[in-house]
């Protein structure tokens, strides 16, 4: 169900792109390339597919052991920005690292390593988890650190925020105490309301959220054409191919914006059925961290789906006015590689946990009908029964 739900984002996504293509291709090229966005998406998705299969054949605890490197090549990935020559920026933003004929987003990498780090760090300090000095602060450094890098050198809040909540969300699972999850989570509304505050635009999206009327024809230019193309599409929307906002009205319509192209051409009842996708794709994401083998299997089954339903939300959300714009793609559909890339990674690992738990329940099954009801997981023997987790 998992690879089936990704595969129909996928091609949803793929329609939306050669949809597109007319009007955005004349704003962008200076004439009309019926193929340009489909052929981009296309290789992406080819990409993104080799990453899936890459991820889904490695076995899940061969991460464990290179969590860290992980987490280091992520950061200096990021602070490889700030090195001339190296990156170049779009938006007035610096996100981008130039790799010859391709770019990458060092952010959506550490998202990953992130998870996978986290998942190790946890697992290993099982009993440190529930201390507020041994297992909260060193927690709150971490983040914090990350924090800057991206929120104050890479100008990326959503990203950050992606990041964030999906940790804190791993920190829960992993058995943290709520009184001390309340103060973490208070400091850092703390810090993001500082972020927003250090920063002039920043500042003036949460002015344009709290009253996108306000600048209809400035800051909150893209958010109310993100409205009026919603608003637009009523309940079953204006049809495939005649939306009217991505002809130079609505910004960013291939990526951030393409959930506010869906709304128009398929109207509440499209948009309805791609967030209900999501959210099956969250529930399956939960019901693979459930029945997960072992603790680091759970913690990151548990960190990528919060991953993918934090990026969902907040795109969406954001579109629809519930949060303050950021620029972040929606997931599988979006145009642009970093991202797919990383999220059919993101899949594939959960794929290959899901894969050994199935195998152990089959293991168990035959076990069972050889007179032996002890479970075993193939290659590994036999485990205790694991602990329920919150």
């Amino acid at each position: 169900m998992l690879t089936v739900i990704v595969s129909v984002l996928l091609t949803f996504g793929l329609i939306m792109m050669y949809n597109i293509n007319p009007a955005l291709s004349q704003k962008l090229l200076g004439r009309v390339d019926a193929g340009y966005y489909f052929k981009g998406q296309l290789i992406n998705i080819a990409a993104g597919v080799i990453s899936f299969m890459i991820a889904s054949s490695i076995y899940y605890k061969v991460w464990r052991r290179y969590a860290l490197l992980f987490l280091v090549i992520s950061v200096i990935a990021l602070l490889a920005l700030w090195v001339p020559g190296l990156s170049f920026s779009k938006n007035g933003a610096t996100r981008w690292l130039n790799l010859g004929p391709v770019s990458f987003q060092p952010a959506e990498l550490l998202k990953l390593s992130m998870v996978v780090y986290l998942g190790a760090w946890f697992e290993k300090r099982q009993a440190e988890v529930k201390s507020f000095w041994d297992g909260v602060v060193p927690f709150a450094i971490m983040l914090g650190i990350m924090s800057v890098i991206v929120v104050v050198f890479q100008r990326d809040m959503g990203t950050m925020l992606v990041v964030a909540m999906s940790a804190m969300g791993m920190f829960y699972l992993a058995g943290i105490r709520l009184r001390d999850l309340g103060i973490l989570v208070s400091g850092a509304v703390v810090a993001g309301w500082m972020a927003i505050v250090s920063f002039p635009h920043r500042l003036s999206r949460l002015a344009t959220f709290l009253d996108p009327s306000k600048d209809a024809s400035g800051g909150g230019y893209h958010v109310n054409q993100a409205l009026i193309a919603i608003g637009s599409g009523g309940i079953l929307g204006a049809g495939l191919g005649k939306s009217i906002q991505i002809y130079g009205y609505l910004p960013e319509a291939s990526n951030d914006s393409i959930f506010a192209v869906i709304g128009e051409e398929f109207g509440l009842i499209g948009a309805l059925l791609i967030i209900g996708l999501f959210g099956v794709l969250v529930w399956r994401g939960i019901k693979i961290a459930q029945t997960a083998p072992d603790m680091f299997a759970r913690l990151v089954a548990g960190g990528l789906t919060l991953v993918l339903f934090f990026q969902a939300f907040i795109n969406i959300a954001a579109m629809v006015s519930l949060v303050p714009l950021t620029g972040i793609p929606l997931p599988f559909i979006s145009y642009g590689g970093s991202s797919l890339v990383i999220m059919m990674f993101a899949v594939g690992m959960l794929l290959n946990i899901s894969k050994y738990t199935v195998k152990e329940v089959e293991n168990a099954n035959s076990a069972e009908r050889w007179g032996n009801s002890r479970p075993r997981l193939a290659g590994v023997g036999s485990r205790r029964r694991p602990q329920t987790s919150r």
